[in-house]
């Protein structure tokens, strides 16, 4: 006979649907078998068999008369939350994942992908194909401070940058492309205001953190920038992920005043 402790422990948790009930359950709370049974959409008998499980696997242990995870089990909870969170993302909106390319994340960002579960992929319409760049515009104008990553040259973007930056800071990450889009199209050199930082770095994604909201483009999987679509997401995790993200790619790059001839914004 197999013997399932074989198999890994979070694979072990999410094997049964109770067991990984339990554990999501007990993620923020130590509770009783009552408790337990009455906030689980199990059997009685199932949840007992879960908790016996459980235990076994000393993912848990009981205290006063309360189940609660060990450390053991709590980073398995972790594990578990952080799957459901993706799966959650992915389901949403499958197409979008099937025809953009998320290799232009860095690994770790990959892996934390899941903070966005409840973001949605917002579509310019044919009719308006222009509604994805001037839905974000819109934001950072009312915003008190923003980061933007932009991998192409969107002509109207060093405007409005400089309206919101006249009285309020903001961090702006270009590539070597934008730069010499700038140099090439740019009739005159415009002052940049002082509260604006420019950096020039290899990144093929763009993003905009402004407030709470956090804007994510991917290219499609031919590795062209898409106009189009924005991932959008308004929550706090989605906000540290958009903020830890911008800072990652902010860290190694180039202040724009290094790069030879570059003309500003």
């Amino acid at each position: 006979m197999t013997d399932s402790r074989k198999g890994g422990t979070v694979e072990y948790v999410t094997s049964s649907g109770t067991r990984e009930s339990v554990v999501a359950a007990l993620r923020s709370e130590a509770r009783t078998a009552r408790e337990l049974c009455a906030a689980l959409d199990a059997s009685e008998s199932g949840v007992y068999a879960a908790t016996n499980d459980l235990r076994e696997r000393n993912l848990i242990e009981t205290v006063d008369g309360r189940f609660r995870l060990t450390g053991l089990g709590l980073v398995v909870a972790d594990a578990v939350e952080r799957r459901r969170q993706l799966e959650t993302l992915l389901a949403a909106d499958p197409c979008y994942w099937q025809t953009h390319d998320v290799r232009a994340l860095p690994d770790v960002f990959r892996a934390r992908l899941g903070e966005l579960a409840d973001a949605e992929v917002f579509r310019a319409s044919e009719t308006d194909p222009g509604g994805a760049v001037r839905l974000i515009h819109e934001h950072l104008l009312d915003a008190d401070a923003m980061s933007v990553v932009s991998p192409v040259h969107f002509p109207n973007l060093g405007r409005t940058l400089r309206e919101v930056c006249a009285d309020r800071p903001g961090r702006l990450l270009v590539t070597d492309a934008v730069v010499e889009e700038i140099r090439r199209h740019d009739a005159a050199v415009v002052p940049v205001p002082e509260s604006l930082s420019i950096r020039v770095a290899d990144v093929s994604f763009a993003l905009a953190v402004v407030g709470e909201k956090t804007f994510l483009s991917l290219p499609r999987l031919d590795g062209t920038y898409d106009p189009s679509t924005e991932l959008v997401a308004d929550t706090a995790a989605a906000a540290a992920f958009g903020a830890d993200l911008f800072d990652h790619v902010w860290a190694d790059a180039t202040p724009v005043e290094d790069v030879a001839s570059t003309r500003s914004p």
